[in-house]
């Protein structure tokens, strides 16, 4: 790894390098001063732009080979071999000059170009015609002093120190050395066929260059709505013969119609074999514990690894840098396809789960509810025999049928959940129903208001009346003084339960989650009641904390019900 200086002593450097070729220039390149001067100049150059790490030293074939390269650059130095060599330089700063965010921190890189390509144009291009005598021409003149005004821009300056150094662009440098040798071989073509002095060839050259380039650019992106040569480009470098449009919807309509994973792997590869150049192919993942093969393993190999998903890819020779790129990145597709499908099948899974764990939940406070209303009355009959056993035995023949279809219901919830009977019956009759429950638990039962004949459904508002029943008598264990009242409303097709405490309120966090999950607590108000808010939801019923303050404590439910007997029949 090349370990390149900070970018004030690169630029700092740079401007070395361009000023001490500037003064071989002046000196001469064939003098011996102009020669040591460019071997300063090609040592600063290797300081700007580092070929080597700075940790490692150069082997000794390393050296012969730098050595035998700066002595065929001196033995054969000439106006051809500095004007290529300054145009490889003025390509590198320019495309180093593009990476770089906004047109302050290019600038300086912008001067060197500028700096670079003046003086092959101007002064050495011109040096080599025959009979053109480069002293005291007017363009010879510009080149030499344009080092006064470009050099001191290549200096470092405050908010360059906030610019990472940039690495120059392989496209746009070999752009801008095409496009310089293609104005000095144009310059040179007019001067010998139409017959110019080289000033004006030199400015029909630069001119038909940007007429060009400029012509090139809007065919490469018209920016009108319409696709440009880049478009096409990228298509063709991205596809390499198969069209990446093609196969992404068919890979999304195999995930989405697949059955399994493993399913999906399947077809997937299939998909990928009709890939151009891949003979087979190899898939596994340890974490769904699914592996696979297509094709023959034979031959180049490449292997590709995201997310769990290893593939190995054979072709028949071996595969271009484009190629690989390709494919892995149809590989990082697959693993998040596959990642999709793994999660949709455990969302799946915890569905199943969930609904499980709702129905035994729900089934579960149903039977705790029915349990404590049998304790209840078998504690009112152990009492009641004792002074009035004709009383208790009327009251045994009306609560024991009446838990006993209670009872039933749950087990017919749980053989066929969801076939399981919804009773509807009117608003007084269950309100009778309820009082007759809980006549034994030392409640206050307000009254029944309203339109009697109202159809509701029984078992849903039981296990409202009775999880919040139960809470308020759980409660009542540890503040053994409060009340516990229930009232009903049924009135123009509206029915409201309420069940209200004269307890201490419910803590305000708790109160916040109290029908969003469920909430632990030691005196209940828990899962029965997000259990009954979320079936609630799904019949358009509304449960709620009407009231939660010290001494009013009230839940209530509320929603729509059938007027009309016959209707709700």
């Amino acid at each position: 790894m090349r370990v390149k200086p900070p970018i004030a002593t690169r630029q700092y450097l740079l401007a070395a390098a361009l000023g001490l070729l500037h003064l071989a220039l002046l000196a001469g390149v064939l003098t011996p001063l102009g020669r040591m001067l460019l071997m300063a100049h090609l040592g600063a150059f290797l300081l700007w732009q580092p070929i080597v790490a700075g940790q490692h030293r150069l082997g000794p074939s390393a050296v012969v080979l730098l050595i035998a390269a700066i002595a065929a650059f001196q033995f054969w130095l000439s106006w051809i071999s500095l004007s290529v060599w300054l145009g490889i330089l003025a390509a590198l700063v320019a495309g180093q000059a593009l990476p770089r965010g906004g047109l302050r921190a290019r600038l300086p890189d912008l001067a060197g170009f500028a700096y670079a390509a003046l003086v092959i144009v101007a002064w050495l291009a011109p040096s080599g015609l025959p009979g053109y005598r480069t002293e005291g021409a007017l363009l010879t003149q510009i080149a030499m002093w344009s080092v006064v005004g470009l050099l001191p821009m290549l200096l470092p300056r405050e908010y360059m120190e906030l610019d990472s150094a940039a690495e120059p662009d392989p496209v746009v440098a070999t752009i801008v050395m095409l496009a310089l040798g293609a104005i000095v071989l144009a310059a040179f073509s007019f001067m010998f066929l139409a017959r110019v002095d080289y000033p004006t060839a030199l400015l029909r050259a630069v001119a038909s260059v940007a007429c060009g380039l400029g012509l090139l650019g809007w065919i490469w992106n018209p920016r009108q709505g319409f696709a440009g040569v880049a478009l096409m480009m990228s298509r063709r470098m991205l596809a390499g013969g198969f069209s990446l449009e093609d196969w992404l919807p068919r890979v999304a309509t195999i995930a989405r119609s697949a059955e399994s994973s493993a399913h999906f792997l399947d077809d997937a590869a299939e998909s990928l074999m009709e890939m151009p150049g891949i003979s087979g192919l190899a898939w596994s993942s340890d974490r769904l514990s699914l592996d696979g093969s297509l094709g023959r393993i034979k031959g180049a190999t490449a292997r590709f690894e995201h997310a769990g998903l290893v593939v190995t890819i054979a072709c028949e020779r071996p595969a271009g840098a484009t190629a690989l790129w390709r494919w892995d990145l149809m590989v990082l597709i697959l693993a998040e396809f596959l990642r999709a499908r793994e999660q949709a099948e455990e969302l799946t899974e915890m569905g199943y789960v969930r609904a499980i764990h709702e129905t035994g939940a729900r089934l579960a406070h149903d039977v705790k509810n029915q349990l404590q209303s049998l304790e209840a009355l078998l504690w009112a009959v152990d009492q009641g025999f004792e002074r009035d056993p004709v009383g208790a035995r009327k009251l045994l023949r009306r609560q024991l049928p009446a838990l006993a279809g209670r009872i039933r219901q749950s087990l017919e919830r749980l053989r066929h959940p969801s076939e399981a009977p919804v009773e509807i019956i009117s608003a007084a009759e269950w309100w009778r129903r309820l009082g007759a429950r809980h006549e034994a638990a030392g409640l206050t039962f307000v009254g029944f208001e309203g339109d009697g004949l109202a159809r509701v459904p029984a078992a849903f508002l039981d296990r409202f009346a009775d999880n919040a029943i139960l809470n308020a008598i759980e409660k009542r264990a540890v503040e053994p003084v409060i009340e516990v009242r229930v009232r009903a409303m049924c009135r123009n097709g509206c029915c409201r339960v309420e069940v209200e405490d004269s307890g201490s309120a419910i803590a305000t966090k708790m109160a916040r989650r109290l029908f969003q999950g469920p909430v632990e607590s030691n005196s209940g108000l828990g899962v029965g009641l997000y259990q009954v808010a979320r079936e609630a939801a799904t019949q358009g019923w509304v449960l709620n904390l009407a009231s939660n303050r010290d001494g009013a404590v009230c839940l209530m439910l509320s929603g729509t019900c059938n007027v009309t007997p016959a209707s709700a029949a």
